[in-house]
Formats: C-alpha cells, structure tokens, sequence
C-alpha cells in the first residue's frame, strides 16, 4: 500500500483510508463473502480476460464475482492489456 499512498498522496489516501484484504480460498467465494462481512464500499481487482467466452472481456473470476456481490466491482487491467476483441471480422 505504500506505493498507492505515494501515487495518490498522503492527503487522499489518508482521507479514503484503503485497506487490503487477502483472503484464502477460492476468489469468486471468498472476496464477496468478506466484502458482507466487512460492508464494503467498492471491490477492486485486477484482471487480465484469459479463456472463454465468459472471460473474453473482465475475466472469468471477476466476472463471477461480479454476478454474485450485490457491492460495485472495478476491474483493473494491467499496464499494456490489449483487448482480444475485434469490431472487424
């Protein structure tokens, strides 16, 4: 978190009071059971869409956990993601 606490500033990230969370277990069971037991304001998670349909665009976990938490979910892709999808044949 330090580095999210210098790429944001001390002022924001002090104000906003992020945590971390790692639960153990599978991803698309545990992160919105924790984030009911810890009434969260927003999940945030990486993903990088890697097989089938289901994944082609956020992720095949995240899109699980997307479907099963009732809290908003913002999906990051890492630096220099290329999207799979084309609007040409």
């Amino acid at each position: 978190m330090r580095d999210v606490k210098k790429w944001m500033g001390a002022k924001i990230y002090d104000r906003i009071s992020p945590r971390t969370h790692l639960p153990n277990g599978f991803p698309d069971k545990e992160i919105p059971a924790l984030a009911e037991k810890i009434d969260a304001d927003l999940i945030v998670m990486g993903t990088v869409a890697r097989t089938g349909v289901p994944g082609l665009i956020i992720g095949n976990k995240a899109e699980n956990i997307l479907q099963q938490s009732k809290y908003s979910v913002l999906c990051v892709k890492p630096q220099g993601f290329v999207t799979p999808v084309s609007l040409e044949d």
